[in-house]
């Protein structure tokens, strides 16, 4: 993987380039990351930004902001889609985040299983489907535009105390991050339910204010969620996708080959994930047994599919023919 560090001294440059004329030969800009530095979505990050570097013959340069120093996922998203640019160009956001600003299509990546596999997943990834979900805000004028996907893994519930099965969920608190799907699986859970920024997730773990979240494998290691929070059900309720989004602005102001190398850059950057993401699984996963996180498996699926049905239903209901279009996929 090739790494670019960088200074946030940077900004003032930068952020004059929504201005640029589309003849501008030197394009510096600035990408924003929630994860730390190892995490998946960190390193997909920074293939991509190789990748565009290579293809553009070094004519454009991401500069990768990792752990969160530009914001989470929501206020990264908020100053993305202020008028006259915010400073940040690009961002590796959550599906949540972008559907809260009227892209419903969105939401249905975080329904819980709606992925049968990782190649279900990818094979979503390439699909026209996924194109009509990455046009979304684009199409709608929110203010930014889908690259491309990536995944992170599947995502299991991680706790401060044990968590065997689906009835000791009973009167814990998760954490919803602003999700209603999420919320409304917890009350199927019979817990409650508390939106936590996730860069404040690892300080409410300690104090109690959640007791329970879910993360990818991978996240949960990167961010050393297992030091505040040891217990892990695999329940593998959702696939952890992550999308790429650009500036509309920035966007607009692009060359189409411009345009066309970024497109390339997320097809390579979605490859290199695909790969990868197996093995880092893999390998957390073992890194967190030796530490002393204790993993619940799950013997019988259909009951959490059962607690999870009306949740489904309502949360694709007035998208049933994309999600339809999704499901397909699979066979």
């Amino acid at each position: 993987m090739r790494k670019i560090f960088v200074s946030i001294a940077v900004f003032s440059t930068l952020f004059a380039f929504a201005s640029c004329s589309k003849e501008q030969k030197k394009i510096e800009l600035v990408m924003a990351e929630p994860n730390p530095e190892g995490s998946i979505s960190a390193k997909v990050d920074h293939e991509f930004a190789y990748k565009v570097e290579e293809l553009s013959k070094g004519s454009i340069k991401i500069q990768v902001h990792a752990s969160g120093v530009l914001g989470d996922n929501s206020s990264v998203m908020a100053a993305m889609v202020k008028p006259g640019n915010s400073g940040i160009h690009l961002a590796r956001l959550s599906p949540i985040a972008v559907s809260h600003y009227n892209c419903p299509n969105h939401s249905l990546l975080n329904v819980p299983y709606t992925f049968k596999n990782h190649e279900h997943f990818w094979k979503f990834a390439s699909s026209p489907v996924a194109q009509k979900i990455l046009n979304e805000p684009y199409t709608k004028k929110v203010g930014v535009k889908g690259l491309f996907f990536m995944e992170e893994g599947f995502r299991h519930f991680f706790s401060t105390k044990p968590l065997n099965d689906i009835e000791d969920f009973a009167g814990e608190k998760i954490r919803s991050a602003g999700n209603p799907i999420m919320e409304e699986l917890a009350a199927s859970l019979k817990a409650s339910s508390k939106s936590v920024p996730f860069t404040s997730l690892y300080a409410a773990l300690q104090t109690g204010e959640v007791t329970v979240a879910e993360q990818p494998i991978i996240n949960y290691l990167s961010n050393d969620f297992n030091r505040v929070a040891p217990y892990m059900i695999l329940d593998g309720h959702e696939i952890g996708v992550a999308e790429v989004v650009i500036s509309s602005e920035l966007w607009k102001s692009l060359t189409k080959e411009q345009q066309n190398i970024l497109i390339e850059a997320g097809k390579y950057a979605g490859e290199y994930c695909q790969k990868v993401v197996q093995e880092s699984e893999n390998s957390a996963k073992l890194t967190l047994r030796n530490s002393g996180t204790k993993f619940a498996e799950v013997k019988d699926f259909s009951k959490w599919q059962k607690v999870c049905a009306d949740v489904i239903s309502r949360a694709v209901r007035d998208n049933t023919e994309i999600y339809g279009e999704i499901l397909n996929l699979a066979d």
